[in-house]
């Protein structure tokens, strides 16, 4: 199999994410990280507006609080990651979604069995957060207060109950601060009783097949990189450090968990706040997610044009579809017509609680981003139709969409800090 650095070339049905090199699969994974960022952005805004303020930290608690114990299990058993403390820990937050590499930009130290400690000295998402509030002390204590401390324990439960995040500084600061925007420490608290209460989401979001999915390991395309990550804490671990075959897998599993956090936030609006808001809300999310989501993929894989070939790309790489949890095929009839039909998969039929697949036809949206007059039609329960029609009136953008977008995130740079691939 040769692999390349892009999807640049002609659109191919049988196309896959072994076809692309290490240094391209390491960019996907980034991509699909930050979509966790899209998402919050996409959906908090609905919240806000029809309960308060108060209510977005209730939700952050209960989606990140339903969906971050899974994921970092997932992880850690994927990658070989054992023990019950400080670096076991270390190494889960280099996987998590919730810490996008560079946008987030996470610095490690491992002091002993007991101690860690993290920090920032960029965070894109306190960054953003500034900007948008004119730096509201309120708003930005929302987030780096109420909305980390009881998840982030969460996290570190997997590995040990009696792990704790304790920050030595965070914010709210002022407009003129410089240096790190944070500082935690990661504890082994041998008086802590144990287990904190969890969130109902978690149990409920586990119970999905989504949460059980095996992401099997395939071939290598590519010779180096780790093949797992029991060794030692690499405080500078990029993910173009790993194995072809284990990149394949987490670009899998990171929209994967990203789809686990959906879950859990479709739920808690569901249980918490009521089904009108979540029927109102999670069509809305995908069209606002999408705009964005599109440019960063094409500009990521030299993904250019906006014919049916380009959009049939893009649905190939859609990360609310996941490969291994749901099967589909997209083809081309010719440059203004093609289809998708989803043929199979433990996700189809994932119905423990709502998630993103109730809404399969969102994918017009992913074709909309390409082309804003592609017609989307379901011709029967599984299979959409897609034609790019000149006469249609063009799709217009989400009200969100900008917001979503906005404070460099569209444009943010995931190629930064290059490492040089072993």
């Amino acid at each position: 199999m040769t692999v390349t650095d892009n999807y640049s070339g002609p659109f191919d049905p049988d196309w896959t994410l072994d076809r692309l090199s290490r240094a391209a699969l390491a960019r996907l994974c980034r991509e699909r990280m930050i979509v966790s960022m899209f998402h919050d952005r996409a959906l908090m805004p609905h919240i806000a507006v029809a309960l308060g303020q108060e209510a977005t930290i209730r939700q952050a608690d209960a989606e990140w609080m339903g969906a971050s114990p899974i994921y970092t299990a997932r992880n850690k058993a994927n990658l070989g990651i054992t023990g019950d403390g400080a670096e076991a820990a270390l190494k889960s937050f280099q996987f998590d979604i919730g810490a996008p590499h560079h946008f987030l930009d996470f610095h490690f130290e491992l002091v002993s069995h007991d101690l860690g400690r993290f920090w920032l000295p960029f965070c894109g998402a306190h960054d953003y957060l500034r900007q948008i509030s004119r730096n509201d002390p309120g708003l930005v204590t929302n987030m780096c207060h109420h909305m980390e401390d009881r998840t982030f324990d969460a996290t570190l439960s997997v590995t040990n109950p009696k792990l704790r995040a304790i920050p030595v500084h965070r914010p709210p600061k002022p407009d003129e601060f410089t240096g790190d925007h944070c500082r935690w420490e990661i504890r082994v608290v041998a008086d802590e009783p144990g287990p904190r209460p969890s969130e109902p989401s978690l149990a409920v979001v586990s119970a999905s097949a989504a949460a059980q999915l095996d992401l099997a390991l395939g071939d290598a395309g590519e010779d180096g990189g780790l093949e797992d990550y029991a060794g030692p804490l690499r405080p500078d671990l990029r993910l173009e450090d790993l194995s072809h075959p284990v990149l394949v897998r987490q670009a899998k599993e990171f929209a994967l968990d990203v789809h686990l956090l959906m879950r859990a936030a479709y739920f808690s609006v569901d249980e918490n706040f009521g089904t009108e808001l979540l029927d109102e809300a999670a069509p809305q999310h995908r069209a606002a997610i999408m705009p964005a989501v599109v440019h960063r993929l094409r500009d990521a894989l030299g993904i250019v044009g906006d014919d049916m070939a380009t959009i049939a790309k893009m649905l190939q790489l859609d990360p609310f579809l996941v490969e291994g949890y749901v099967d589909y095929r997209v083809e081309v009839v010719d440059e203004s017509n093609g289809s998708i039909e989803f043929t199979g998969g433990a996700g189809l039929n994932d119905t423990v609680c709502r998630s993103p697949m109730d809404w399969l036809d969102g994918l017009r949206h992913t074709a909309a981003a390409v082309n804003p007059r592609c017609v989307v039609t379901q011709v029967d329960e599984l299979r959409w139709e897609l034609q790019i029609d000149p006469d249609a009136p063009a799709a217009e953008a989400h009200w969100l969409a900008e917001m979503t977008d906005g404070g460099g995130l569209r444009e943010f740079n995931l190629t930064e800090r290059p490492v040089q691939i072993r």
